[in-house]
Protein backbone atom coordinates (compact mmCIF):
# COMPACT_ATOMS: atom_id res chain seq x y z
CA UNK A 1 0.00 0.00 0.00
CA UNK A 2 2.67 2.56 1.11
CA UNK A 3 3.18 2.39 -3.06
CA UNK A 4 0.44 4.57 -3.24
CA UNK A 5 1.56 7.46 -0.89
CA UNK A 6 3.76 10.34 -2.17
CA UNK A 7 7.27 10.32 -1.56
CA UNK A 8 7.32 13.51 0.43
CA UNK A 9 4.59 12.21 2.72
CA UNK A 10 6.58 8.95 3.37
CA UNK A 11 9.82 11.60 4.22
CA UNK A 12 7.79 13.64 6.64
CA UNK A 13 7.14 10.36 8.48
CA UNK A 14 10.73 9.41 8.84
CA UNK A 15 11.23 13.35 9.93
CA UNK A 16 9.02 13.30 12.81
CA UNK A 17 9.36 9.65 13.97
CA UNK A 18 11.09 10.33 17.57
CA UNK A 19 14.86 8.03 18.22
CA UNK A 20 12.16 5.57 20.37
CA UNK A 21 9.51 5.03 17.57
CA UNK A 22 6.73 7.44 18.24
CA UNK A 23 5.78 10.49 16.00
CA UNK A 24 6.69 14.10 17.23
CA UNK A 25 3.35 16.13 17.01
CA UNK A 26 4.76 18.27 14.69
CA UNK A 27 7.75 20.56 13.66
CA UNK A 28 9.55 23.04 14.77
CA UNK A 29 7.08 23.76 17.73
CA UNK A 30 5.46 20.54 18.96
CA UNK A 31 8.98 18.38 18.86
CA UNK A 32 7.33 16.27 21.45
CA UNK A 33 4.60 13.21 22.38
CA UNK A 34 1.63 14.53 22.76
CA UNK A 35 -0.87 12.05 23.65
CA UNK A 36 -4.16 13.73 21.59
CA UNK A 37 -1.53 13.83 18.06
CA UNK A 38 0.22 11.06 18.82
CA UNK A 39 -2.44 8.59 19.11
CA UNK A 40 -4.48 10.21 16.40
CA UNK A 41 -1.76 9.91 13.82
CA UNK A 42 -1.20 6.37 15.12
CA UNK A 43 -4.36 5.42 14.29
CA UNK A 44 -4.10 6.99 10.60
CA UNK A 45 -1.08 5.12 10.06
CA UNK A 46 -1.38 1.58 12.06
CA UNK A 47 -1.78 -0.21 8.85
CA UNK A 48 1.07 1.08 7.24
CA UNK A 49 3.31 1.56 10.26
CA UNK A 50 2.16 -0.58 13.01
CA UNK A 51 5.27 -0.41 14.79
CA UNK A 52 4.77 3.69 14.98
CA UNK A 53 1.64 2.57 17.28
CA UNK A 54 2.92 0.11 18.98
CA UNK A 55 5.74 2.30 20.03
CA UNK A 56 3.56 4.94 21.23
CA UNK A 57 0.83 3.19 23.20
CA UNK A 58 4.09 1.56 25.16
CA UNK A 59 4.93 4.73 25.92
CA UNK A 60 1.98 6.26 26.84
CA UNK A 61 1.44 3.79 29.00
CA UNK A 62 4.99 4.39 31.31
CA UNK A 63 3.82 8.05 31.17
CA UNK A 64 0.33 7.18 32.30
CA UNK A 65 -0.70 9.36 35.42
CA UNK A 66 0.79 7.84 39.18
CA UNK A 67 -0.62 10.56 41.66
CA UNK A 68 -2.13 13.96 42.16
CA UNK A 69 -0.05 16.66 41.27
CA UNK A 70 -1.72 19.67 39.82
CA UNK A 71 0.64 21.87 39.12
CA UNK A 72 0.85 19.71 36.14
CA UNK A 73 -2.78 18.76 35.65
CA UNK A 74 -1.80 14.58 36.68
CA UNK A 75 -3.90 12.07 38.23
CA UNK A 76 -3.95 8.39 38.54
CA UNK A 77 -4.70 6.72 35.64
CA UNK A 78 -4.48 10.10 32.93
CA UNK A 79 -2.83 10.27 29.76
CA UNK A 80 -0.56 12.89 29.45
CA UNK A 81 -0.96 16.41 26.95
CA UNK A 82 2.45 16.45 26.12
CA UNK A 83 6.13 15.09 27.06
CA UNK A 84 9.49 16.41 26.22
CA UNK A 85 12.05 13.71 25.55
CA UNK A 86 15.11 16.12 24.96
CA UNK A 87 15.93 19.21 27.96
CA UNK A 88 17.30 21.21 25.31
CA UNK A 89 13.57 21.64 23.27
CA UNK A 90 11.65 21.51 26.60
CA UNK A 91 14.05 24.35 27.68
CA UNK A 92 13.73 26.64 24.11
CA UNK A 93 10.13 25.94 24.20
CA UNK A 94 9.42 27.10 27.79
CA UNK A 95 10.77 30.65 26.49
CA UNK A 96 7.45 30.92 24.48
CA UNK A 97 5.42 29.09 27.25
CA UNK A 98 6.08 30.53 30.71
CA UNK A 99 3.51 27.86 32.56
CA UNK A 100 5.78 24.73 30.75
CA UNK A 101 7.22 24.15 34.31
CA UNK A 102 7.96 20.74 33.52
CA UNK A 103 8.39 18.13 30.07
CA UNK A 104 5.96 16.23 31.06
CA UNK A 105 1.93 17.49 31.53
CA UNK A 106 -1.28 16.27 31.40
CA UNK A 107 -3.68 19.01 30.56
CA UNK A 108 -5.60 16.98 28.29
CA UNK A 109 -9.69 15.69 28.56
CA UNK A 110 -9.21 13.71 25.63
CA UNK A 111 -5.66 11.93 25.42
CA UNK A 112 -7.84 9.48 28.11
CA UNK A 113 -10.23 8.25 26.08
CA UNK A 114 -8.21 8.03 22.94
CA UNK A 115 -5.57 6.26 24.53
CA UNK A 116 -8.23 3.35 25.00
CA UNK A 117 -8.93 4.04 21.53
CA UNK A 118 -5.79 2.94 20.34
CA UNK A 119 -5.88 -0.06 21.78
CA UNK A 120 -8.73 -0.82 20.58
CA UNK A 121 -7.58 -0.27 17.16
CA UNK A 122 -4.40 -2.47 18.06
CA UNK A 123 -6.36 -5.22 19.73
CA UNK A 124 -8.98 -5.57 16.66
CA UNK A 125 -5.61 -6.25 14.42
CA UNK A 126 -4.18 -8.62 17.00
CA UNK A 127 -0.97 -6.41 17.59
CA UNK A 128 -1.17 -5.92 21.11
CA UNK A 129 -1.11 -8.09 24.23
CA UNK A 130 -4.49 -6.99 25.74
CA UNK A 131 -3.17 -8.74 29.58
CA UNK A 132 0.00 -6.03 29.09
CA UNK A 133 -2.95 -2.71 29.35
CA UNK A 134 -5.95 -4.80 31.40
CA UNK A 135 -4.14 -2.67 34.35
CA UNK A 136 -3.63 0.40 32.31
CA UNK A 137 -7.02 0.35 30.88
CA UNK A 138 -8.58 0.22 34.07
CA UNK A 139 -6.61 2.69 35.46
CA UNK A 140 -7.81 5.14 32.61
CA UNK A 141 -11.36 4.33 32.99
CA UNK A 142 -11.37 4.51 37.29
CA UNK A 143 -10.15 8.24 36.18
CA UNK A 144 -12.68 9.37 33.68
CA UNK A 145 -15.78 8.12 35.88
CA UNK A 146 -14.33 9.48 39.23
CA UNK A 147 -13.62 12.95 37.40
CA UNK A 148 -16.70 13.21 35.48
CA UNK A 149 -19.00 15.94 36.29
CA UNK A 150 -22.34 15.18 38.13
CA UNK A 151 -24.38 15.39 35.02
CA UNK A 152 -22.50 12.28 33.83
CA UNK A 153 -20.55 14.11 31.27
CA UNK A 154 -16.85 13.98 30.60
CA UNK A 155 -15.28 17.45 31.95
CA UNK A 156 -12.06 18.89 32.20
CA UNK A 157 -11.39 22.56 34.85
CA UNK A 158 -10.09 25.35 32.80
CA UNK A 159 -5.81 25.61 34.37
CA UNK A 160 -5.56 29.19 36.17
CA UNK A 161 -4.76 31.45 34.19
CA UNK A 162 -0.54 31.41 33.62
CA UNK A 163 -0.96 28.00 35.21
CA UNK A 164 -1.99 25.89 32.28
CA UNK A 165 -3.79 25.37 28.98
CA UNK A 166 -6.88 27.09 29.13
CA UNK A 167 -9.09 24.75 27.39
CA UNK A 168 -7.89 21.22 27.36
CA UNK A 169 -10.06 19.33 24.53
CA UNK A 170 -8.00 20.00 20.69
CA UNK A 171 -9.31 23.55 20.09
CA UNK A 172 -6.23 24.12 22.92
CA UNK A 173 -5.66 27.67 20.80
CA UNK A 174 -5.57 31.17 22.71
CA UNK A 175 -8.08 33.31 21.59
CA UNK A 176 -11.05 30.42 20.61
CA UNK A 177 -14.63 30.66 20.70
CA UNK A 178 -13.83 28.25 24.03
CA UNK A 179 -12.00 30.72 25.66
CA UNK A 180 -15.37 32.57 27.71
CA UNK A 181 -16.47 29.20 29.05
CA UNK A 182 -16.29 28.32 33.00
CA UNK A 183 -15.38 25.57 34.59
CA UNK A 184 -16.03 22.37 34.78
CA UNK A 185 -16.12 22.61 30.49
CA UNK A 186 -17.67 19.45 28.31
CA UNK A 187 -16.77 19.60 24.80
CA UNK A 188 -18.58 17.67 22.28
CA UNK A 189 -16.60 15.22 20.91
CA UNK A 190 -14.77 13.70 23.95
CA UNK A 191 -18.23 12.45 24.93
CA UNK A 192 -17.98 10.56 21.55
CA UNK A 193 -14.22 9.02 21.99
CA UNK A 194 -15.68 8.40 26.05
CA UNK A 195 -18.43 6.29 24.47
CA UNK A 196 -16.67 4.26 22.24
CA UNK A 197 -14.24 3.61 24.48
CA UNK A 198 -16.42 2.21 27.44
CA UNK A 199 -18.66 -0.23 24.67
CA UNK A 200 -15.12 -1.24 23.91
CA UNK A 201 -14.50 -2.21 27.44
CA UNK A 202 -17.53 -3.45 28.05
CA UNK A 203 -17.13 -6.03 25.63
CA UNK A 204 -13.52 -6.95 26.18
CA UNK A 205 -13.62 -7.81 29.90
CA UNK A 206 -16.01 -10.78 31.96
CA UNK A 207 -19.17 -8.73 33.85
CA UNK A 208 -16.82 -9.71 37.01
CA UNK A 209 -14.08 -8.01 36.18
CA UNK A 210 -15.96 -5.06 35.29
CA UNK A 211 -18.24 -5.38 38.44
CA UNK A 212 -14.65 -5.75 40.34
CA UNK A 213 -12.96 -2.86 39.25
CA UNK A 214 -15.42 -0.67 37.36
CA UNK A 215 -18.99 -0.86 39.24
CA UNK A 216 -20.31 2.28 37.71
CA UNK A 217 -19.16 2.05 34.05
CA UNK A 218 -22.20 0.28 32.67
CA UNK A 219 -24.66 2.60 34.37
CA UNK A 220 -22.64 5.84 33.27
CA UNK A 221 -22.44 3.95 29.63
CA UNK A 222 -25.97 3.38 29.35
CA UNK A 223 -26.94 6.86 30.49
CA UNK A 224 -25.01 8.40 27.53
CA UNK A 225 -27.35 8.43 24.71
CA UNK A 226 -29.87 10.53 26.48
CA UNK A 227 -27.44 13.04 28.62
CA UNK A 228 -25.68 13.96 25.49
CA UNK A 229 -29.02 14.68 23.63
CA UNK A 230 -30.46 16.56 27.25
CA UNK A 231 -27.25 18.86 27.41
CA UNK A 232 -25.92 19.20 23.59
CA UNK A 233 -28.72 19.15 21.07
CA UNK A 234 -30.21 22.19 19.99
CA UNK A 235 -33.18 21.92 18.85
CA UNK A 236 -34.00 25.70 17.86
CA UNK A 237 -30.54 24.53 15.12
CA UNK A 238 -30.86 21.16 14.42
CA UNK A 239 -27.43 20.54 15.57
CA UNK A 240 -25.70 19.87 18.37
CA UNK A 241 -23.49 22.85 19.90
CA UNK A 242 -19.97 22.86 21.03
CA UNK A 243 -19.37 22.79 24.28
CA UNK A 244 -21.49 23.12 27.95
CA UNK A 245 -19.64 25.21 30.80
CA UNK A 246 -19.99 24.78 34.27
CA UNK A 247 -23.11 27.30 34.36
CA UNK A 248 -24.87 25.17 32.05
CA UNK A 249 -24.21 27.60 29.18
CA UNK A 250 -24.31 26.25 25.86
CA UNK A 251 -21.75 27.21 23.29
CA UNK A 252 -23.99 27.57 20.63
CA UNK A 253 -21.87 27.77 17.83
CA UNK A 254 -22.27 25.58 14.64
CA UNK A 255 -18.80 23.72 14.31
CA UNK A 256 -17.17 20.89 13.28
CA UNK A 257 -16.84 19.31 16.07
CA UNK A 258 -20.10 17.58 16.32
CA UNK A 259 -18.62 15.28 13.38
CA UNK A 260 -16.61 13.92 15.69
CA UNK A 261 -19.81 11.82 17.33
CA UNK A 262 -20.71 9.90 14.09
CA UNK A 263 -18.13 7.12 14.48
CA UNK A 264 -18.70 6.55 18.19
CA UNK A 265 -21.49 5.00 18.17
CA UNK A 266 -23.38 7.50 20.26
CA UNK A 267 -25.48 8.81 17.84
CA UNK A 268 -28.91 7.26 16.66
CA UNK A 269 -28.93 6.88 12.92
CA UNK A 270 -31.03 9.78 12.12
CA UNK A 271 -28.80 12.04 14.05
CA UNK A 272 -26.30 10.44 12.26
CA UNK A 273 -27.88 11.85 8.98
CA UNK A 274 -28.65 15.26 10.95
CA UNK A 275 -24.65 16.32 11.98
CA UNK A 276 -23.68 15.09 8.27
CA UNK A 277 -26.84 17.31 6.23
CA UNK A 278 -25.23 20.06 8.50
CA UNK A 279 -21.47 19.62 8.53
CA UNK A 280 -22.30 19.58 4.22
CA UNK A 281 -23.95 22.77 4.25
CA UNK A 282 -22.45 25.72 2.59
CA UNK A 283 -20.78 27.86 5.37
CA UNK A 284 -18.86 24.90 6.98
CA UNK A 285 -18.11 22.58 3.91
CA UNK A 286 -15.60 24.37 1.36
CA UNK A 287 -13.73 22.44 -2.13
CA UNK A 288 -11.17 21.62 0.57
CA UNK A 289 -12.72 20.54 3.82
CA UNK A 290 -15.33 21.12 6.48
CA UNK A 291 -14.42 24.60 8.81
CA UNK A 292 -13.86 24.64 12.12
CA UNK A 293 -16.72 27.45 12.32
CA UNK A 294 -19.33 28.84 10.27
CA UNK A 295 -18.69 31.23 8.13
CA UNK A 296 -22.13 32.85 9.10
CA UNK A 297 -20.99 32.71 12.63
CA UNK A 298 -20.17 36.80 13.87
CA UNK A 299 -16.66 35.18 15.33
CA UNK A 300 -15.21 33.17 11.85
CA UNK A 301 -12.10 33.77 11.00
CA UNK A 302 -10.65 31.89 8.12
CA UNK A 303 -7.33 33.36 9.10
CA UNK A 304 -7.43 32.24 12.68
CA UNK A 305 -6.04 28.85 14.64
CA UNK A 306 -9.78 27.46 15.58
CA UNK A 307 -11.92 30.08 14.19
CA UNK A 308 -12.80 29.40 10.90
CA UNK A 309 -9.93 27.74 9.63
CA UNK A 310 -10.02 23.80 8.13
CA UNK A 311 -7.91 21.54 10.27
CA UNK A 312 -6.70 18.16 8.37
CA UNK A 313 -7.00 16.19 11.61
CA UNK A 314 -10.52 17.48 12.09
CA UNK A 315 -11.30 16.40 8.53
CA UNK A 316 -10.19 13.08 8.66
CA UNK A 317 -11.52 12.14 12.24
CA UNK A 318 -15.27 13.13 10.49
CA UNK A 319 -14.67 11.26 7.68
CA UNK A 320 -12.93 8.54 9.23
CA UNK A 321 -16.38 8.18 11.40
CA UNK A 322 -18.60 8.43 8.09
CA UNK A 323 -16.84 5.71 6.53
CA UNK A 324 -17.18 3.13 9.30
CA UNK A 325 -20.91 4.19 10.07
CA UNK A 326 -21.48 3.41 5.99
CA UNK A 327 -21.94 6.83 4.31
CA UNK A 328 -19.36 5.75 1.74
CA UNK A 329 -20.68 8.74 -0.56
CA UNK A 330 -20.22 11.40 1.58
CA UNK A 331 -16.89 9.83 2.88
CA UNK A 332 -15.46 9.85 -0.65
CA UNK A 333 -16.68 13.29 -1.35
CA UNK A 334 -14.89 14.54 2.02
CA UNK A 335 -11.48 12.81 1.38
CA UNK A 336 -11.17 14.40 -2.59
CA UNK A 337 -11.28 17.58 -1.00
CA UNK A 338 -9.03 17.49 1.74
CA UNK A 339 -6.59 15.71 -1.16
CA UNK A 340 -7.87 19.01 -3.32
CA UNK A 341 -6.06 20.59 -0.63
CA UNK A 342 -3.35 18.78 -0.75
CA UNK A 343 -2.58 19.11 -3.79
CA UNK A 344 -2.70 22.73 -4.27
CA UNK A 345 -0.27 23.52 -1.20
CA UNK A 346 1.89 19.98 -2.54
CA UNK A 347 2.10 19.20 1.16
CA UNK A 348 -0.49 19.24 4.60
CA UNK A 349 0.14 21.72 7.11
CA UNK A 350 -1.29 22.05 10.28
CA UNK A 351 -3.99 24.09 9.18
CA UNK A 352 -5.14 25.85 6.86
CA UNK A 353 -7.78 28.70 5.54
CA UNK A 354 -10.71 28.85 2.52
CA UNK A 355 -11.67 32.40 3.19
CA UNK A 356 -15.54 33.50 2.82
CA UNK A 357 -15.69 33.27 -1.05
CA UNK A 358 -14.26 29.76 -1.11
CA UNK A 359 -10.63 30.78 -2.31
CA UNK A 360 -7.99 28.60 -0.39
CA UNK A 361 -5.60 30.63 1.58
CA UNK A 362 -1.56 31.50 1.28
CA UNK A 363 -0.78 30.10 4.62
CA UNK A 364 1.46 33.39 5.00
CA UNK A 365 -1.77 35.19 5.18
CA UNK A 366 -2.42 32.63 8.50
CA UNK A 367 -2.67 34.60 11.78
CA UNK A 368 -0.59 32.19 13.74
CA UNK A 369 2.33 30.12 11.36
CA UNK A 370 1.26 26.43 11.01
CA UNK A 371 3.76 23.87 11.84
CA UNK A 372 4.91 21.49 9.13
CA UNK A 373 4.80 18.67 9.15
CA UNK A 374 2.74 18.12 11.62
CA UNK A 375 1.47 14.40 12.22
CA UNK A 376 -1.74 14.42 12.46
CA UNK A 377 -2.23 15.89 8.90
CA UNK A 378 0.22 13.89 7.29
CA UNK A 379 -1.10 11.40 8.53
CA UNK A 380 -4.63 11.90 7.33
CA UNK A 381 -3.53 12.83 3.95
CA UNK A 382 -1.42 9.06 3.79
CA UNK A 383 -4.49 7.27 5.14
CA UNK A 384 -6.97 8.98 2.28
CA UNK A 385 -4.53 7.96 -0.53
CA UNK A 386 -4.19 4.39 0.82
CA UNK A 387 -7.79 3.66 1.57
CA UNK A 388 -10.03 5.08 -1.35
Amino acid sequence: MSQDVPGNLLDEIRILRSPKGYLYAGLPKFRALFGRDSIISSIQLIDLFPDIAQNTVIYLKDLQGRKLDYSIGEYPGKILHEYYDDEKIFLDRKRSIPWLNSRINYFSVDSTPLFILLIKNLFLRNLIDIEQFKDSIMMAMQFLIAYSSSDGLITYDKALLGAGLMSQSWRDGVGDIMDRLKSPVATVGVQGYFYESADFVLNLFPDSLIEESLPDLKDFYSKMREILENKFWLEETGYYGLAVDGDGVIEQAATSDPGHLIGSGILTRSRERDVIDRLFESDLLTDYGIRTLSAKDPRFDPKAYQRGSIWPQDNWIIADGIKRRGYLKEYRELRERLIAAYEYYGRMPEYFGVDRYGKIMDLSKLRIKPCYPQAWSTGAIINFVTFK
